[in-house]
C-alpha cells in the first residue's frame, strides 16, 4: 500500500501550480468580459441620454429651426463622438408641427469600434440607435 501512496504524490507534483493558471486566465477573462459588457451598456446609454437632451433643448429653444446645431453640438459632446464609444454620429432631428402641440424626434445613431472598446480584441462594430421626443414648448416659442 505505501508504493501506491508513493506513485500518486509523486503524480501530483505541480498540478497545484497548473490548476492555479489556469484559474487565473479563467477569471481574467471573466473580468474582461464583464468590462466588455459594462462598456456597452454605458455607450447605449449615452445615446439614449443624448438623445433625451437634443430633443428637449429643441422643444424648449425660443426658435427650434436654429436650435438643431446647438443640439447637435450637445449630443455629440455626450456620446464622446470620435472615441470608442462613437466613431461616427448621425444626428436626424424632426420637427411636426401638423399637430398642436408640435413634437420634436431625435434619432442619434453612433457606431462603436468594438476593438478598442474593452482590454480584449473583439473585432467588427456595433451601431447604436436611440429615439426621442418631446412636445414642443409653445409658450416658450416664440411667435
Amino acid at each position: 500500500m505505501t508504493r501506491c501512496r508513493a506513485r500518486s504524490e509523486a503524480n501530483d507534483t505541480g498540478s497545484a501550480i497548473s490548476e492555479l493558471v489556469i484559474l487565473i486566465v479563467v477569471f481574467f477573462g471573466f473580468i474582461l468580459a464583464v468590462v466588455f459588457a459594462g462598456r456597452l451598456t454605458t455607450g447605449s446609454a449615452r445615446v439614449e441620454a443624448a438623445a433625451r437632451s437634443a430633443a428637449r433643448t429643441i422643444s424648449i429653444a425660443r426658435d427650434p429651426e436654429a436650435a438643431r446645431d446647438e443640439a447637435a453640438a450637445q449630443a455629440a459632446d455626450m456620446v464622446a463622438e470620435g472615441s470608442a464609444l462613437c466613431t461616427s454620429m448621425v444626428f436626424d432631428p424632426t420637427i411636426d408641427r401638423t399637430d398642436t402641440p408640435g413634437i420634436v424626434i431625435v434619432d442619434i445613431t453612433c457606431t462603436a469600434d468594438l476593438s478598442e472598446l474593452a482590454l480584449i480584441e473583439v473585432p467588427g462594430n456595433h451601431t447604436y440607435h436611440a429615439s426621442a421626443e418631446e412636445v414642443l414648448d409653445v409658450h416658450r416659442e416664440g411667435s
